[in-house]
């Protein structure tokens, strides 16, 4: 569900691990369930919670339920699998795809909060998805969309389903390090990073202009002129709750600001390659001039990305957010990579999920290593090195 996105996000104590079956096999697996209901959604009696999940994830989907149901809510498990969405998505018609679920829509209307898992387990088959076929998708996840963000629910997305071995072999990447990482990343001690985020967001809230560059030749202004900066720290509190922030990601880790809305001017040039439909995009460049997008390139894959773009709704010529990294145990080329330390990341298109005004059926952030971050003129990183104290 949701908005065209990267592949893509909880606890502020130490987390233990507790086995969960995962790929078939016992695993040791971070002890976040517990953290997650209890903490991060603070599930208690009277809440319903819906848990999205896929056929691979479907232990950690009830171990969720379970936690929930202790806690004294009623839950409901949807369950998808990659047949199913694979063969829908290929083979039937423009117009059922089109077609809005009204029985996720009627969830939406039940449900007090969401725990959505990710998926599919197998992206290989992401690449096979035609352009028209994937825009119908997107329509057909609007109506969606638009009623969860009038709903306000709380919503964690766990990003544990996309650590797959055909996830791995498809994108190049070392299954077992990407397994150690996510677990590191999330082993994080969150309390220093939540104050280093605070840190960051009162400075980001205070500044008018915020100047961005690297060696690459990314060199990008724009406007804050006081816009309230969200830490996603993992946990969803009556602080969030009062900014618009009711939706975490685990693992964790970035301060995000919504920037003024036609004030982006420079270009922004992306090194880090995003996963998306089965394949790397590489060297995202945008352009923008008076606050709107002028050009949309890149280096390989940009086009699958920018075709999508072409034909997006709304207003998709808007930067969408700034992030910068935050956790100090997450790595690049995982697939979270605006949450490692010392990057930054810019999103175009929609950002209500911020709690902005840009609406679009376009989203995408790419993200840059080593920036220097400026702020009034005033120097926050250089070259991916914060000079808070």
């Amino acid at each position: 569900m949701g908005i065209f996105c990267l592949e893509p996000i909880c606890r502020k104590a130490q987390i233990r691990s507790i086995p969960i079956c995962y790929q078939g096999k016992l695993m040791s697996a971070p002890r976040f369930v517990k953290n997650v209901v209890n903490t991060c959604l603070r599930i208690g009696k009277g809440d319903r919670v819906t848990i999205f999940s896929w056929r691979h994830m479907i232990d950690l989907a009830e171990a969720f339920a379970l936690e929930c149901e202790k806690a004294g809510a009623m839950t409901l498990i949807e369950l998808g699998t990659d047949k199913l969405y694979y063969q829908k998505a290929l083979d039937l018609p423009l117009e059922h795809l089109r077609e809005s679920s009204p029985f996720s829509l009627a969830l939406l209307e039940v449900a007090t909060a969401n725990i959505f898992i990710s998926g599919p387990e197998d992206p290989e088959r992401l690449k096979l998805i035609s352009r028209d076929r994937l825009n119908a998708m997107i329509a057909a996840d609007k109506s969606y969309y638009d009623r969860l963000l009038e709903k306000t629910l709380r919503s964690a997305y766990i990003t544990l389903g996309y650590v797959t071995p055909q996830r791995a072999k498809t994108y190049g990447i070392d299954y077992h390090k990407w397994r150690e990482n996510i677990q590191a990343a999330m082993d994080v001690r969150y309390q220093e990073m939540e104050k280093l985020g605070k840190k960051i967001a009162g400075m980001l809230e205070k500044a008018n202009e915020a100047h961005l560059t690297t060696a690459k030749g990314t060199d990008l202004t724009l406007k804050l002129e006081g816009r309230a900066a969200m830490v996603n720290d993992g946990v969803i509190d009556d602080e969030d709750i009062e900014k618009g922030a009711d939706f975490i990601a685990l693992p964790a880790g970035h301060v995000a600001v919504v920037p003024k809305e036609s004030s982006a001017n420079g270009v922004y040039i992306s090194d880090v390659p995003e996963a998306e439909q089965g394949v790397f995009i590489r060297d995202i460049v945008w352009k923008f001039k008076d606050g709107k997008l002028a050009s949309f390139g890149g280096g390989e894959n940009a086009e699958c990305v920018k075709a999508i773009w072409n034909e997006a709704r709304g207003d998709k010529h808007q930067v969408g957010s700034l992030l910068i990294g935050l956790n100090p145990e997450a790595k690049i080329g995982f697939l979270y990579n605006p949450i490692v330390l010392g990057t930054a990341t810019l999103s175009l298109g929609d950002n209500r999920e911020l709690g902005g005004k840009v609406e679009s059926s376009f989203a995408f952030h790419c993200t840059v290593t080593e920036p220097s971050v400026e702020l009034d003129g005033k120097l926050i990183m250089k070259r991916g090195k914060l000079l808070i104290h």
